[in-house]
């Protein structure tokens, strides 16, 4: 029987609703919502990574550390939901299923949670518990032999071709890159390592 391994980001649901969650959460709990609204600003404006630090220069009264702001933003508790094809797909589902995500370890277990797949996921790993963060092999190789699956029969699919599918392809596992058009990597070209590229879950074929 096939297993499915989902990435979680911009694969079942789409980031920015977590980047725009986390912002407004900031700025929420220091009592300055605009701040929020501010860095989401900055985002839309393909500002990644110091999203803080320039936001704050338009709020010389905000005294709180960037290490302070960016621990709310991966602690928050995400308003984000499934693509409604990711649930679908997943709902009607009979094969094994399993994640296979990298991310700070109290963030993506929050939109795993977030997202309603706990009854849905028999085997959810995420790579920081194993300090073996894609593209290394490792988790896939934990979780083929959680759901006692051969690799040949086991399918990833996620999003960023930078990262995703190098190892999953190098222990034999059939690879699907998800490309949807909000996407933060969409513009990133699919490389050898990827075996089919969809925009939904409506094109992989079962």
């Amino acid at each position: 029987m096939t297993a499915y391994i989902f990435d979680i980001d911009d694969t079942l649901y789409l980031e920015r609703d977590y980047v725009r969650s986390g912002f407004n959460a900031v700025g929420n709990e220091i009592g300055i919502p605009a701040f929020g609204q501010k860095c989401w600003e900055l985002f839309e404006c393909g500002v990644r990574g110091n999203t803080f630090d320039h936001a704050r220069q338009a709020f010389p009264e905000l005294t709180i550390e960037t290490k302070a702001l960016v621990d709310i933003y991966r602690c928050h508790k995400p308003n984000i939901d499934l693509c409604e094809d990711a649930r679908e797909f997943i709902h009607n589902l009979r094969e094994r299923t399993a994640i296979v995500s990298d991310g700070p370890i109290h963030s993506q277990r929050a939109k795993f949670l977030a997202l309603g797949l706990l009854p849905w996921i028999e085997c959810p790993l995420f790579t920081a518990e194993i300090r073996a963060p894609k593209p290394a092999p490792a988790a896939f190789q934990l979780v083929a032999w959680t759901l006692d699956t051969p690799y040949r029969d086991c399918v990833y699919i996620a999003d960023n071709p930078k990262k995703d599918f190098a190892g999953p392809k190098q222990l034999g596992m059939h690879t699907i890159r998800m490309r949807r058009p909000d996407s933060l990597h969409f513009n990133v070209e699919s490389g050898n390592d990827v075996d089919e590229e969809v925009e939904t879950f409506d094109e992989v074929k079962r």
